[in-house]
């Protein structure tokens, strides 16, 4: 509060802070006086600083951390609001329309269906080369084989001449 009332009677001269122009270091000090034609002790500027006067001269006051957190807390609000604003609008509002999301999906029922089909084909190929296999074996151990037969060898005092069943 700037004023015992309420009001903002005060604000200006609340956020203003005083320097003693004798406090320059030597040299440093403008030369205004000579503009003005009289002489300048006090200046103001912006700033939270403690009077000339006080026992800890031009030291930040209190009131200066109060405004900083004040300010810090405005911003990490803000800035909070902003994003969860932004996030329930990205929520509401679907990044694509529901037409082509069910589109997708049914496209992607589709290529699984597929890709089924396609590994029961490679089973079904598989399981009927496996059967051929099987009785390919059967077929050789049952029957005579012609490079095995007697006759067709020529040969009677071979030991593998002789057909063997198992």
């Amino acid at each position: 509060m700037y004023s015992p009332d309420g009001t903002m009677h005060g604000f200006l001269n609340n956020t203003l802070a005083y320097f003693n122009v004798s406090d320059f270091k030597p040299g440093t000090a403008p030369n205004i006086e000579q503009e003005l034609e009289y002489s300048v002790e006090i200046c103001r500027y912006k700033d939270y600083r403690e009077p000339p006067w006080s026992e800890d001269k031009y030291d930040i006051t209190k009131e200066f951390w109060a405004v900083l957190a004040a300010r810090l807390a405005f911003v990490i609000v803000f800035q909070n609001l902003v994003m969860f604003m932004s996030d329930f609008v990205d929520w509401i509002i679907p990044d694509i329309p529901k037409d082509i999301s069910e589109q997708i999906h049914r496209e992607k029922v589709l290529m699984v269906e597929v890709f089924l089909k396609e590994e029961q084909g490679k089973l079904q190929m598989l399981e009927t080369w496996k059967e051929q296999c099987d009785r390919k074996k059967e077929d050789n151990c049952n029957n005579q084989s012609p490079k095995f037969s007697r006759s067709n060898r020529g040969s009677t005092g071979s030991a593998y001449s002789h057909r063997v069943d198992v």
